[in-house]
């Protein structure tokens, strides 16, 4: 179709994060275009409860482990959208509602993301994979895990520094801060 639009995803970091009782998982990802000039970056941020929630909003947040990462761009799965979107389409810096479904086991070298039931702005649903390399098994692995997706940043893409994932002041908070 005319409207149809392809870009490129891959996984760049996982992480869970310890606020209080409640431990979040959050996974930052890059969406780039086929040409490799420019990357969209987005961190999936799973959701808790009203009471946990407000308890990582006024509690220390603390990285406590960083369960996958990228040495380099990897394996970038195609993805086809049937609405036409720019790279900064996925979602808002508010969120959307999504899921991720992390792959793995003790013995994986890989973690396989999945993310479904993303409306984008264009208002298409979507489901699209990118995986990372693997330092240790999610908690969360191999279920549903609700939250929403954020849009970070955008910028050029830089194949070399893809691993180093987005640095904007802002992105940085959102990844390793209590509110989201």
């Amino acid at each position: 179709m005319a409207d149809d639009v392809f870009f490129r995803a891959s996984g760049q970091a996982g992480y869970e994060v310890d606020c209080g009782h409640h431990t979040k998982t959050r996974v930052v990802f890059g969406i780039f275009d086929e040409e490799k000039t420019s990357i969209a970056w987005y961190l999936f941020a799973s959701a808790a409860d009203k009471k946990s929630q407000k308890e990582c909003e006024t509690t220390d947040v603390l990285v406590t482990e960083q369960f996958g990462f990228r040495t380099d761009v990897g394996r970038h799965i195609r993805v086809l959208f049937r609405k036409k979107i720019g790279l900064d389409g996925l979602a808002d810096k508010k969120g959307s509602f999504a899921t991720l479904n992390m792959d793995a086991t003790d013995k994986s070298r890989l973690i396989g993301c999945r993310i479904a039931k993303l409306k984008t702005k264009a208002g298409e649903v979507v489901t699209f994979p990118f995986g990372f390399q693997q330092n240790s098994k999610p908690a969360r692995a191999n279920q549903d895990i609700e939250g929403k997706v954020l849009f970070l940043e955008s910028g050029p893409f830089d194949e070399k520094t893809f691993h180093l994932g987005p640095q904007g002041k802002d992105s940085k908070i959102k990844i390793s801060g209590g509110v989201v």
